[in-house]
């Protein structure tokens, strides 16, 4: 019996990771294109924005969390590492969640699924890997993207650096996919499991972005985990152990309220 339950909690994992993989697959697809473009773009734009005038390079600090586009770093944490590669791994994170629990809910699977040697707990949990499988591919191709843009623009990133963006891309990526399972283990609803988390970064996106641009406001920021995301810039100076602490812990506090929360609630499917 425990050798069924072993297989059937891997075949859940592969499901859900083979389920959603074309997603990921897309979303590193172009992640790896923009890191290729960094590189190309960086050597003809680099004394351009070295003779920017103080104003302009000044006004797009201010609203892209301190990027200087006259380093590297700067121009790769604007073009890919500020909005593209994390909406990516939070798309596919937030879909995975979704489609996973409240999905097979709504679509009346869940039931069959569960009617399996498996217990409850055992099968979110794999959906939960799942999901996290699928963000590391997306994080491993932010790596590669700067990579491939380090090397096609000798742009200096260091593999300390590269590493660290990957990681910080990793953890936020789940820390809302995680949220999606709370949500849809709450609700039943994959809507809400989407729209939810969904709503939740983008506010938090604008609340990392827009207050520290008021100085009374400015201590909000760190309520946002986009502020754990990208404030210590990891591509300059590798991965904060502090900061990826805070997103992994956080991530797996909703993980462990959605395995409880579906364990309890009447399920619909």
């Amino acid at each position: 019996m425990a050798i069924i339950r072993r297989a059937t909690f891997s075949t859940l994992i592969g499901k859900a990771v083979t389920d959603r993989a074309p997603l990921a697959a897309v979303a590193s697809f172009y992640i790896l294109v923009i890191g290729a473009l960094i590189g190309l773009l960086w050597p003809p734009l680099r004394e351009a924005f070295q003779t920017m005038p103080p104003a302009m390079t000044d006004l797009v600090a201010a609203i892209s969390g301190g990027t200087d586009l006259s380093t590297s770093t700067g121009w790769a944490n604007a073009e890919l590492l500020s909005v593209l590669a994390p909406a990516a791994a939070i798309v596919v994170g937030v879909m995975s969640a979704a489609a996973a629990s409240a999905g097979e809910e709504e679509n009346k699977t869940l039931g069959l699924n569960l009617s399996t040697p498996i217990g409850r707990s055992a099968f979110l949990t794999a959906k939960i890997i799942g999901m996290g499988v699928l963000v590391v591919i997306v994080a491993v191709c932010v790596g590669l993207g700067l990579l491939l843009g380090t090397a096609i623009g000798t742009l200096g990133f260091t593999t300390a650096g590269m590493t660290g963006a990957a990681a910080h891309t990793l953890l936020l990526g789940i820390l809302f996919g995680t949220l999606g399972f709370l949500i849809g283990a709450a609700t039943g609803s994959k809507r809400l499991a989407t729209l939810v988390p969904t709503v939740v970064a983008v506010l938090a996106f604008a609340a990392n972005t827009f207050l520290p641009l008021n100085a009374s406001l400015a201590v909000g920021q760190k309520f946002s985990p986009w502020y754990y995301y990208l404030s210590s810039d990891p591509l300059a100076h590798g991965a904060n152990g502090g900061h990826l602490a805070l997103l992994a812990g956080v991530s797996l506090a909703l993980a462990v309220a959605a395995v409880l929360v579906f364990r309890t609630r009447d399920l619909r499917g």
